[in-house]
């Protein structure tokens, strides 16, 4: 077949020729070297077409063999042709031995691993993912996952349109919580990664209890400690050269371990529960902060601070009260406490295209890069030493992320070595509410208290 293919399609041409010749009896002179021309044209196009056809059928086989024996280009041509199907081959093993890889340790992986197509149908799963989930494979295959888990929040995450993350409480005997990721590939569907996050909870609720008990237990000896020093101090001790220093330093002692336990109580309510809509009520923004500024007003004038307001009275915010003050006055306190004398503060209020933002920046120092990472987690300082020496706690940060979070708020940092800091927390536009009656101090303003 490829012969006739090959040779029949070239020999044609050159018996037409013939034909022709015969036919109208040309006794031209040039006859027979145009026939022997398109004879030895008719041979090379042929041989051409044949050694083309035997290199395509050689080619589409499956596997690799000795190519067979030619001349000339067409032998370049087939050695070429062997050492590209070499290297494929080689190519094709190692990626398929990688793949096995791959799905060896995706089997192995001990949280639940699903790919589904872009209208949620599974694709696969590990076996993970059929243990945690209690799914039947393969006969779940091309189900949806919301078809599995009926849960409020699971359809809308799964399409993409809720958060990235969610965290679930499977409606079993054992009362598990997961925690699933939703990873999108491009035109290739989701990969959906549900980890099991119940011991963690557990171990989490545990050190919450722990520290809001002994929190608790500390506050009322603490309470009591202080009193009796406030009472030396108040009689002749408190003028005695040597125990009158000892006892107000131990009463400031005693007033930074109090802060920590009113901080550690703070946090533990805040980890502990979501904002209790009881609790919830639209605060007058402007004035939670002109209260904060007058707290602080004696340390703004002892360090000559220049202090701007830039507040929308009328804008209010529906949250719980306290949660609000621990935002406002941590955040204005750190910035009287750490900014140098001289230097400027500006506390803003109202809206921008992300939401609500309460903004409080200064011409500081500034904070370093290294430590922004990691500056709202309990307890770090950047100097601690320092920040013993002014009375903090390390909490307060902390206490302003965990506050804005519990209403779908976020806390950004932003600072330039010696330029200064900003502050800056934004809450979801649904928040927003109205101060009717603000006192004109709560309006925008510059202020320069000395």
């Amino acid at each position: 077949m490829n012969l006739f293919r090959a040779w029949i399609p070239a020999l044609v041409p050159l018996a037409l020729f013939a034909v022709w010749g015969t036919l109208w009896e040309t006794r031209s002179s040039l006859l027979v070297p145009a026939g022997a021309a398109m004879g030895l044209m008719s041979i090379w196009v042929g041989w051409h077409r044949q050694e083309a056809l035997r290199f395509r059928s050689w080619f589409r086989e499956k596997r690799t063999r000795m190519p067979p024996l030619s001349h000339g280009i067409w032998e370049e041509t087939f050695a070429e042709g062997y050492h590209w199907r070499r290297h494929q081959e080689i190519q094709r093993q190692q990626l398929n031995a990688q793949v096995g890889q791959l799905q060896d340790a995706l089997q192995a992986l001990p949280d639940a691993l699903l790919l589904m197509d872009r209208e949620g149908r599974l694709l696969w799963v590990n076996p993970a993912a059929v243990r945690l989930l209690h799914l039947h494979w393969p006969e779940d295959s091309g189900t949806p996952l919301s078809f599995w888990l009926r849960m409020p929040g699971v359809r809308a995450f799964l399409a993409g349109d809720g958060p990235a993350a969610i965290t679930l409480s499977l409606p079993d005997g054992d009362a598990r919580v997961v925690e699933g990721l939703r990873y999108p590939l491009d035109g290739a569907g989701v990969l959906v990664l549900f980890r099991d996050v119940t011991r963690l909870r557990q171990l989490e609720q545990v050190r919450q209890d722990f520290v809001a008990n002994v929190s608790h237990e500390l506050r009322s000896p603490l309470t009591v400690i202080l009193g009796f020093l406030e009472n030396l101090l108040d009689g002749p001790l408190g003028e005695d050269l040597e125990a009158g220093p000892q006892l107000r330093l131990m009463e400031a002692e005693g007033r930074r371990m109090q802060s920590l336990v009113e901080d550690l109580l703070s946090l533990a309510r805040m980890e502990s529960a979501d904002p209790d809509p009881e609790r919830c009520e639209m605060v007058p923004v402007g004035r939670v902060i002109e209260t904060a500024r007058e707290s602080l007003a004696g340390q703004i004038a002892e360090k000559n601070l220049r202090f701007r307001l830039d507040v929308d009275g009328e804008l209010a915010i529906f949250m719980e009260p306290l949660d609000l003050r621990s935002i406002v006055q941590n955040l204005m306190e750190n910035a009287v406490k750490y900014v140098p004398p001289g230097r400027d503060i500006a506390v803003f209020w109202g809206r921008d295209d992300r939401g609500l933002l309460f903004r409080v920046a200064d011409t500081g120092e500034g904070i370093a890069p290294e430590h922004l990472q990691r500056i709202t987690e309990r307890f770090y300082r950047v100097d601690r030493g320092r920040s013993r020496r002014m009375g903090g706690t390390g909490l307060g940060l902390s206490i302003v992320r965990h506050a804005a979070e519990r209403y779908g708020g976020q806390l950004q940092i932003q600072s330039d070595p010696g330029q200064g800091s900003r502050f800056q927390v934004w809450f979801p536009p649904q928040l927003e509410g109205h101060a009717s009656l603000v006192p004109a101090a709560g309006r925008s303003q510059t202020a320069r208290v000395s």
